[in-house]
C-alpha cells in the first residue's frame, strides 16, 4: 500500500511500539548501536499501568547489564521497597517463607516504568521518545522493500522504519498486524488490583501470596508498597473465569473473608481507588514472535510466567535479547524471518524451561488441586524451595 505526502515521512533505523519495561530496556540496550531509534508510546509517562508491582531480582540483573547507571539511580529512587522474603500460604498449612539472594523490589507502576523511560531520555542519546501517539496504522511501504510506514490514520502523520519492535502488550497493535496470534483462554489469566491503606500485619521487606482450593486456579497477593499500604490482587486462568463465570472483583473481596489471617489483616483497611483489571498472555503457549523486519517483546510476545504471573523480567530479557538481535541484524544486512528466528533461539536458553516448568505446574494445579497441599510439604526441602526461587 501506498500513502501520498506532501513530504516524505521522517525515516528511522528502528521504531519500538510501546514504552513500558519491555520497549524502554530494548532502546536502553541500543544506546551504543549508532542506529537512529524512535520509541513511541500511546500514553504520556508518567501514566498509571496497573500491575502487582513486583520488580524481581532477574529485572536488576538485566537492567544493570544494559545501563548500570540507571540501576545506581534506582538503588536511592525513594518511591519502592526493597523484597527480600515472600511467603507462601498455601490452604491451612503452616506459612513457608523464600528468601531471596538478587535484590528485588515492588514499586508502583507508574513510577517504575517513568524511571525506565527518563533513564532512557538520560542515557540513550541515539533514541527520541515520542509520547501520547497512538498508532493505529502499520502498513508495507510499497516504495521501498522491507520498509514499514508506522503511524495514525486520522492525524495522518506517519514514520517510516527498516525495523520494527513490537513491545505493546497483550493488545499489540504489531501483533495483530503481523501475525496470526489471537487471544487463547487456556493460555491467558485476568487479574484485578487495587491499592489497600491500613492493612495489618505488613512487612516491609516481604511480599506474600495466599492460596485457598475454592479459589483454584489462582492466588491472592499482598505486596508492601509502605508501612501500611499495599498492592493487592487476584488472579486466575481465563479459561476458568469463564468456565466457572468467575467475578474477579468480587472474588477479591470473597477470598479476604475466607481467610481468617486476611479478614482479621484487611478488617480496618481503607481501599484507595477502585480494583482495576488486566489480562496476562501466558508463555505456556509459544507465539510467532519475528519474521521479516520485526520481532515482538514482552507482553506482545505472550511471555508471562504460568505460576507466577509475573511478566516484568521476561519483559527486560526480551528486550534487551532483541536488541542485540537487532545490532546484529543491521550489522549483517540480513532482516529475514530465517536470520530473526536466533532471537527466539537465545531468549528460550535463558527463559524457556523456566516456562515449561511454570506450565508443568499450573496445569497440575488445574487439573489436580489437591496437589497443593503436597506441594505445602514439598517445599519444605530445600530443592523445591530453590525452584521456587526460579519461579518467582
Amino acid at each position: 500500500m501506498t500513502k501520498s505526502y506532501q513530504s516524505p515521512p521522517p525515516h528511522y533505523d528502528v521504531i519500538i511500539i510501546g514504552a513500558g519495561p519491555a520497549g524502554a530496556t530494548c532502546a536502553l540496550q541500543l544506546r551504543h548501536s549508532n542506529l537512529n531509534v524512535l520509541l513511541i508510546d500511546k500514553a504520556s509517562f508518567p501514566r498509571a499501568k496497573t500491575c502487582g508491582d513486583a520488580i524481581t531480582g532477574r529485572s536488576i540483573k538485566t537492567l544493570f547489564r544494559c545501563c548500570p547507571e540507571l540501576v545506581e539511580q534506582f538503588r536511592y529512587f525513594p518511591q519502592k521497597t526493597e523484597i527480600k522474603h515472600t511467603r507462601l500460604h498455601i490452604n491451612s498449612h503452616k506459612p513457608i517463607d523464600i528468601h531471596w539472594v538478587n535484590e528485588a523490589y515492588c514499586c508502583r507502576r507508574t513510577d517504575f516504568d517513568y524511571a525506565l523511560l527518563q533513564g532512557v531520555r538520560q542515557h540513550a542519546p541515539n533514541v527520541q521518545i515520542l509520547e501520547g501517539f497512538q498508532v493505529d496504522d502499520i502498513v508495507q511501504d510499497d516504495t521501498t522493500p522491507g520498509r514499514f510506514l508506522v503511524g495514525n490514520s486520522s492525524q495522518q502523520r506517519y514514520f517510516t522504519t527498516q525495523f520494527l519492535v513490537g513491545s505493546d502488550g497483550t493488545q499489540s497493535i504489531v501483533s495483530k498486524k503481523m501475525t496470526t496470534t489471537r487471544l487463547d483462554q487456556n493460555h491467558h489469566a485476568g487479574a484485578v488490583r487495587a491499592y489497600f491503606s491500613g492493612v495489618k500485619g505488613l512487612h516491609m521487606n516481604r511480599t506474600e501470596v495466599f492460596v485457598l482450593p475454592e479459589f483454584m486456579p489462582g492466588y491472592f497477593w499482598v505486596f508492601p508498597l509502605s508501612e501500611d499500604t499495599a498492592n493487592v490482587g487476584f488472579g486466575m486462568l481465563t479459561s476458568s473465569i469463564a468456565r466457572q463465570k468467575i467475578n474477579l472483583k468480587e472474588a477479591v473481596y470473597a477470598f479476604i473473608q475466607a481467610s481468617p489471617e486476611l479478614k482479621a489483616r484487611f478488617a480496618e483497611s481503607t481501599q484507595e481507588g477502585k480494583l482495576e483489571g488486566f489480562g496476562l498472555a501466558l508463555g505456556s503457549r509459544r507465539v510467532p514472535m519475528s519474521g521479516d523486519h520485526f520481532l515482538l517483546i514482552g507482553d506482545a510476545a505472550s511471555l508471562i510466567d504460568p505460576a507466577s504471573g509475573e511478566g516484568i523480567s521476561n519483559a527486560i530479557v526480551s528486550g534487551r535479547v532483541a536488541a542485540e538481535t537487532i545490532v546484529a541484524a543491521f550489522k549483517k544486512r540480513d532482516f529475514s524471518a530465517d536470520f530473526l528466528k536466533s532471537h527466539e533461539k537465545k531468549l528460550f536458553k535463558i527463559i524457556g524451561k523456566e516456562l515449561k516448568t511454570s506450565t508443568i505446574l499450573l496445569r497440575g494445579f488445574h487439573f489436580a488441586p489437591k496437589l497443593l497441599d503436597w506441594s505445602a510439604y514439598l517445599m519444605a526441602n530445600p530443592f523445591f524451595k530453590r525452584l521456587a526461587k526460579k519461579l518467582m
